[in-house]
């Protein structure tokens, strides 16, 4: 069984990120329940983000349910629909690599290629966070799990909502995540403020996304996705 994040090495870094770009719990629906939540477009999308909505949104892997990462009060939102408590940490989204600069600690030549090689793509790559960063998003090892998705609309809804959103897949405790966007719908569009089901195609979900530690002195793979992480770089130093 692979090892779970966050893991338990911090690293030591040398090199700053690019610039950022400032810009209820209760009983589980039953499957056939009536869903009442509205499809959105991109722009309405990315309003009701900002405005502190949770979202059932497609993406480039699984579809997941996102708020504004820097909205505790949406992220707790998720939580309680995840039954994910504050020491369980959620990945990040980000419309951009610079998007995402403020949360993340100075980077080291490797780790930035990493980066470079894996963005925009199926990766989710694990880095050291900012010291000061926002207190519900902190890990206790202090890293953060990271993508730039590949698809270039999603992009767009995420760099027009104004900050990263956090992303956590569609599934109640213990069962496998919903894997189409109708499933996710059908099992929490009761709970949530909407959905976006992307304007232009999106590819068909094979696994969710590559999950790779560079925090230690190598890449480690934590999870297998729909692409290898490649070789060359991404270590710590």
């Amino acid at each position: 069984m692979p090892p779970s994040w966050p893991p338990g090495s911090s690293p030591s870094t040398t090199a700053r990120w690019p610039k950022p770009l400032r810009t209820t719990s209760g009983k589980w629906p039953a499957a056939d329940a009536e869903v009442t939540c509205r499809a959105l477009d991109l722009d309405a999308a990315a309003g009701r983000l900002a405005a502190g909505g949770v979202l059932i949104l497609a993406t480039d892997t699984l579809p997941g349910l996102h708020a504004r990462a820097d909205l505790p009060v949406a992220v707790d939102r998720v939580r309680s629909l995840k039954k994910r408590d504050r020491g369980q940490p959620l990945l990040l989204l980000a419309g951009s690599a610079n998007q995402v600069g403020t949360l993340l600690a100075p980077l080291s030549p490797a780790q930035l290629l990493a980066c470079d090689r894996c963005w925009p793509g199926p990766f989710t790559l694990i880095l050291p966070a900012a010291e000061d960063l926002l207190g519900h998003l902190a890990t206790p090892d202090g890293t953060l799990a990271v993508r730039v998705p590949e698809h270039t609309s999603l992009r767009r809804l995420i760099a027009t909502a104004g900050f990263p959103l956090v992303s956590t897949s569609v599934n109640r405790p213990g069962a496998p995540p919903c894997v189409s966007l109708d499933d996710a719908v059908r099992a929490f569009g009761d709970r949530v403020d909407g959905y976006w089901p992307a304007e232009s195609p999106l590819p068909v979900a094979v696994a969710p996304s590559c999950l790779v530690d560079l925090t230690g002195p190598a890449p480690r793979v934590l999870r297998a996705g729909p692409l290898p992480f490649p070789e060359g770089g991404g270590d710590g130093s």
